[in-house]
């Protein structure tokens, strides 16, 4: 095992920090670093760049806070992130992966058996987490748990810094860094996309922008794409129907959307998180609003304006029902 880095309570003078001023403190029995407050805290270790490897870290908190770890950071605003969050301790997202582009988290749009797992990690206590990452799979592990493994981490670039990151005041302490190969287990062939549902919508012409393309899970992450401060986008897409009949467009977005059928208001809704222990109150983007329209024979023109409230993931998902259409290059809906 190589260790590149080991500190039982991180000097902050040594590090860089992007929020509030770190504290040296006594937390459980142990020497701690308290990060955080009401907005996020990233603490990165300098000069360290991995394309592999492992991080480790004990960490906790007093009440509801989403302590983790950061890897493969780009920069400040881009890079992969796993969490936990004590306040809801044994559910299915107790233990959290959370890509971070251009300073949003985005688990809204990131769900699943692939982002997320169920760990007892209860509030007022220690607990050890740790990621192991090379090519696009990590593997995620709180204690002697079952393990969350990601085998398609969102961002593409191969390499980064290190850091420890939280949401609302939590402890950190035994920090350490190695650069050892990982062995997953899975083989050495890239996890497959998985197989979407007929009818999903994979591009769309982003206006101002030009033409973005759809998750590995259907779902199209703008924030991939824009800054936090574009909080407001028209994306449209062109379909040609061979014959005239009945079609459902199913609807999944974040935060609020208008959806337009040539030009005409056929939807509007928002989809917004909320603290509540039910599932289909988190604000996930999924495809579960159900419009039917009768589309004659031709050329139809699909337009979606969405806006963005909160920064957990601003997208959509469209999947569309029907039969005899095809769709036409997003390429050409200038």
């Amino acid at each position: 095992m190589t260790i590149l880095y080991e500190s039982a309570v991180p000097n902050p003078n040594e590090l860089f920090i992007r929020g509030p001023q770190p504290l040296l403190c006594d937390w459980q029995g142990k020497k701690a670093l308290q990060l955080g407050g009401q907005e996020g805290s990233l603490l990165v270790v300098p000069g360290l760049s991995l394309a592999q490897g492992w991080v480790e870290v004990d960490l906790g908190s007093e009440g509801a806070a989403y302590p983790g770890i950061a890897f493969r950071l780009r920069d400040s605003l881009n890079y992969e992130l796993a969490y936990i969050q004590p306040h809801t301790s044994g559910q299915w997202d107790a233990l959290q992966y959370d890509p971070v582009f251009h300073g949003s988290n985005t688990w809204q749009l990131y769900y699943g058996s692939q982002a997320q797992q169920a760990v007892d990690v209860p509030v007022q206590t220690w607990h050890h987490l740790r990621v192991e990452f090379q090519g696009q799979t990590a593997r995620i592990r709180v204690g002697q748990q079952e393990p969350l493994v990601v085998r398609q981490l969102a961002h593409s670039h191969p390499t980064g810094l290190l850091g420890l990151w939280t949401f609302l005041p939590a402890y950190f302490a035994n920090l350490r860094v190695g650069d050892d190969a990982v062995d997953f287990g899975l083989g050495t062939e890239p996890a497959p996309n998985p197989e979407l549902p007929a009818g999903t919508v994979r591009e769309w012409f982003l206006e101002g922008f030009g033409v973005v393309g759809a998750e590995a899970n259907g779902i199209l992450n703008l924030n991939r794409y824009l800054p936090v401060s574009e909080q407001a986008v028209r994306l449209t897409r062109e379909m040609r129907v061979d014959e005239a009949g009945e079609f459902v467009f199913h609807l999944g977005f974040s935060d609020e959307i208008t959806f337009q059928i040539d030009g005409e208001e056929v939807f509007t809704g928002e989809n917004l998180f909320h603290v509540s222990p039910k599932w289909e109150e988190r604000g996930y983007v999924r495809p579960d609003q159900a419009v039917s329209r009768y589309l004659s024979q031709g050329t139809h023109r699909l337009t979606a304006v969405l806006k963005a409230r909160e920064f957990f993931g601003f997208g959509l998902a469209l999947r569309l029902e029907g039969a005899g259409y095809g769709w036409l290059p997003a390429e050409l809906c200038s």
